[in-house]
């Protein structure tokens, strides 16, 4: 590594906002970085008028977890599956979707002793 030489690659979709998403920043950008110029990952440039950037980070969220949630190196995996199919019987599940938002710091604070 001490002899290595640094190459800080210049991106057009820098985002500077959004500090909370980096893993899965960082996850897209290993996934798609292939020493090629120009390097294109398929994110929005920051400051677009519509929601697309805040669409890729949730559906790219989405794809990662699924895939760390359902591998079958993961030995939680079985209680997970067994947890969403609990969840989706209940009758209340859009309102607690909805009410999710709201309870973050709650949430944060109950699972890791802390809020944001």
């Amino acid at each position: 590594m001490e002899t290595s030489i640094i190459e800080r690659k210049t991106m057009e979709w820098i985002i500077v906002k959004n500090v909370v998403q980096c893993g899965v920043f960082t996850m897209r950008h290993m996934e798609t970085y292939k020493r090629e110029t120009p390097w294109t990952c398929g994110f929005a440039k920051e400051g677009e008028n519509n929601n697309r950037p805040d669409a890729q980070l949730r559906l790219l969220r989405n794809r990662y977890l699924s895939k760390i949630f359902l591998s079958e190196y993961n030995l939680q995996r079985q209680e997970i599956i067994k947890a969403t199919k609990t969840f989706d019987k209940r009758l209340d599940r859009d309102a607690y979707l909805e009410d999710l938002d709201k309870n973050i710091e709650a949430r944060l604070d109950l699972y890791f002793g802390r809020s944001k």
